[in-house]
């Protein structure tokens, strides 16, 4: 019989080794493949994540140049902000399920177009009701692509690699949220409001192009049924309270108007929980809130993000009211923070796949209350080291906490939840944000309304401001306890097993 010399070894003349080496080559093209899908489908993600996070905070720093150039009055005019959370928090639980079932890529392609468009029509507003409207379409496109950017990493990456997507991912919506003010200053002090929109116009298009061509679609769920009472229920239930929580602080917690509000969240909220219990096809499966992980990681979000935008709320009223910083000298002190999520979070993405989230989410939570203890402490004259230390403290703690956190949630629920997973994160996230923003106004208020009269404007603010932040840190601090409710550092990877 004939023989073949291969790499030192004798083979028998047969075709084993042609096919062995054939399959070490597939092997290795599928590895270069899909290492570098990854990469481009987190390029993909971020574009669209960054400028749907960024929306949420740039239009903000706008509201005077807006007021003025739209001759409407603030009421009106904040309904620009208001209409953007209020539609995308009720919308993404909704949206993350539609995408598991029709599939995720033509929902997120469709959210790009969307976001894109309404970005436009946003900046060719010439009244300030048609640019509340366009930014409600703008907003729908948002919550498409916030809804699905996790769910879709989650298939691009390896599970061993999900930590550090999940970091990634975290920076760029740290960054997002952010650096919203910094920038809409630069942009309105160049050319005006409408480019705050326009600028969004180049990106969307390469965006809706790479999403096109970069992008794998993934199989469509088994189910075709879609649960639109429930998605309706869900999303006026949600839609209230973020209003209610919005508004509370301004026109008083137990006026008419906001008691209604809580009343049409409870009422809705009940009817939609009785309906996933009953109906054969529910939109979210109530089973996932027993699952410990899931659970815990969700309501560590919350809570992360409650602490968070009390200081994204109130810190430029303290460096622009107390310590007369100017608008460019505010945005560089922010920036402290997405500085610092961009160089931790993905470091601490890495880590949780090597040690789970548990131990990481605590510890970060507990860090980001040292923080916002810190910022507390500042007073009336502290050096701007003292401020931009304070800061990077706080978003330390959050940036390691982020990043293991999501990774929880995702890890937690199989592949095809993996969209209503994604809508979980980023409803929180929403949630959070409105809460954190209506309790610190709340406090703010109503202790500097008290304590002014006996202590005079700027020290009654300076105890004003600093109730506000320790109220913050012990928010942030209850969180530790939620995190360590995850389970052990393990949970992710066992659940994540019993798939396979």
């Amino acid at each position: 019989m004939g023989v073949w010399a291969y790499g030192g070894s004798l083979f028998p003349h047969s075709h084993t080794p042609r096919l062995s080496i054939r399959r070490a080559i597939t092997l290795d093209s599928s590895r270069v493949i899909g290492n570098k899908y990854k990469w481009l489908a987190m390029l993909t993600v971020g574009i669209g994540t960054f400028m749907s996070t960024l929306d949420a905070s740039i239009v903000n720093v706008s509201l005077p140049t807006i007021m003025a150039s739209l001759h409407t009055d603030l009421p009106t005019v904040q309904w620009v902000v208001s209409i953007y959370l209020l539609v995308v928090t009720g919308l993404l639980l909704t949206l993350g399920r539609l995408a598991d079932l029709v599939g995720r890529k033509p929902i997120f392609v469709v959210g790009m177009v969307i976001f894109t468009v309404g970005s436009l029509f946003c900046g060719l507003s010439r009244h300030i009701y048609a640019l509340i409207a366009f930014r409600g379409l703008q907003a729908i496109g948002a919550a498409m692509i916030m809804a699905n950017g996790p769910a879709i990493l989650t298939d691009a990456f390896p599970r061993a690699e999900r930590g550090k997507a999940m970091g990634i991912l975290g920076m760029v919506v740290a960054t997002g949220l952010t650096s919203g003010p910094a920038l809409g200053g630069f942009l309105i002090a160049a050319r005006g409001w409408p480019l705050i929109f326009f600028v969004n116009l180049p990106i969307g298009v390469i965006g809706v192009i790479m999403t096109i061509r970069i992008l794998h679609s993934q199989p469509r769920g088994h189910e075709i049924y879609f649960d639109i009472p429930g998605a309706s229920m869900l999303m006026v239930s949600l839609a209230s309270l973020s209003l209610a929580l919005s508004d509370g602080p301004e026109k008083g917690w137990l006026t008419p108007y906001i008691i209604i509000l809580f009343g049409a969240f409870l009422v809705f909220g009940i009817a939609f929980l009785i309906r996933q219990r009953t109906t054969a096809h529910p939109l979210i499966n109530l089973a996932l809130f027993r699952n410990r992980l899931f659970a815990a990681a969700s309501a560590s979000a919350f809570v992360a993000y409650v602490a968070t935008f009390s200081v994204v709320f109130l810190m430029p009223f303290y460096l622009t009211g107390l310590l007369e910083y100017g608008p460019e000298k505010v945005g560089l002190t922010l920036t402290a923070v997405p500085l610092t999520t961009a160089v931790i979070s993905p470091i601490s993405g890495v880590l949780s796949d090597r040690i789970g989230s548990r131990a990481l989410g605590s510890i970060g939570l507990a860090i980001a209350s040292i923080g916002l203890i810190l910022i507390s402490r500042l007073g009336l004259h502290p050096s701007h080291l003292q401020v931009i230390i304070s800061l990077v403290v706080m978003g330390f703690g959050q940036a390691i906490f982020q990043s293991p956190n999501s990774s929880a949630i995702m890890g937690s629920v199989r592949t095809n939840m993996l969209g209503i997973a994604a809508g979980m994160v980023a409803t929180m996230r929403n949630l959070g944000m409105v809460t954190g923003v209506a309790i610190s106004s709340a406090v703010f208020t109503s202790l500097s309304m008290r304590y002014m009269p006996e202590f005079g404007p700027n020290v009654g603010r300076v105890l004003a401001f600093r109730t506000a932040f320790i109220v913050a840190a012990a928010i942030c601090a209850a969180g530790v306890f939620t995190s360590a409710a995850k389970g052990s550092g393990g949970s992710e990877q066992q659940t994540v097993n019993s798939e396979q």
